[in-house]
Formats: C-alpha cells, structure tokens, sequence
C-alpha cells in the first residue's frame, strides 16, 4: 500500500490530469438506465410471486381443518404484520405436510417422537399467535419479534424433517 502511495505521489502530475474517455460518461448512464429496468423487472416479478403465494396460502386455508385463530391487530403495521404471519405459517404448513407424508409412508422407528415434538411446535405457534401477537406493539420491533419467533420454529421443524429424512434412509438401507 505503501508503494501505491509512493508512486501516486511522485507522479501526481499525470493523475491530476487524466480525463476519462470521450462518450464514457453516456456508456455509463446507459448501463444505469439497464440496471434499473432489470431491477424494476425483478421487483415486478417478486410482487407476483408474493400475491401468488398469499393466494395459494388463502386457499390452502380454506381447505384445511386446523386453521390458527386470527390476531386482531389494530396499527399501522396490520397488513405488514399479517402478511408477515401468513407467510410464515404457509412455510410452517409445508414442513409438516411433508413429515407427516414420511410419518405414513415409512413408519421408521423414532419418527413418531419427531412427529409429536413437531405437533408440539406447532402448538406453541398457535400459543403466540393466541397470546403474545396481539399483545405486541405496533412498531418495527413486533415484526422483529415476530420473525424471531417463526425463524426458531421454522429451524425446529427443518432439522426435525432432516432427521426423519436420515432415519427413513437408515431403515431402507438396512432392509436392503
């Protein structure tokens, strides 16, 4: 770094006068214009997949039997709170549903215990969404509450899943 600086210095005169290019400050603010119509694209695209995923979320609740109460918030950060709820509980739903598809399947030792602790996660997210969520303030901090209380949960029943996937593995292997 030292050397850099050295150099610089003694040859200021030739960095003081450097000018860029002709045309590259046009190149440039064209390869800005294209970023931010990539950009505009992206977020267009993700805003779908959210509606979507809050539409098949609706419909995946309509047909289920185990709905969670809804909070009643009543803040400026209701919807925020509420999409933020629905999301996870969708996340929450496809790991179950595909424990409980290795549950039946497979029936391997020790996978029952996994399935009961899961039902006991589950359990305790209907707890904070009975108790705590409405109780939490509107602000940015019950979101932060939020995601750290369905993150955990999330996590739980992840590696809860990868194990059950390993025992399920475990027993083929040794039928074979």
């Amino acid at each position: 770094m030292d050397k850099l600086k050295h150099f610089i210095e003694a040859n200021r005169e030739a960095f003081e006068n450097e000018t860029p290019p002709e045309g590259h400050l046009e190149r440039f603010e064209r390869k800005l214009a294209v970023r931010r119509q990539r950009r505009t694209v992206l977020y267009g695209f993700s805003a779908i997949a959210v509606a979507a995923t809050i539409a098949l979320l609706l419909l995946f609740r309509a047909t289920d039997g185990t709905d969670i109460p809804e909070p009643s918030f009543a803040c400026e950060t209701q919807e925020e709170m509420e999409e933020l709820r629905l999301y996870y509980n969708m996340r929450i739903h496809d790991l179950l549903v595909q424990m409980k598809a290795l549950y039946k399947d497979k029936q391997a030792p020790g996978a029952k215990g996994l399935m009961r602790e899961s039902e006991r996660v589950l359990a305790d997210c209907h707890q904070f969404e009975r108790t705590v969520l409405p109780t939490l303030p509107c602000s940015n901090d019950a979101l932060f509450a939020m995601t750290q209380h369905y993150d955990n949960s999330l996590e739980s029943l992840a590696f809860m899943l990868r194990q059950m996937e390993q025992i399920t593995k475990n027993g083929e292997e040794n039928n074979h």
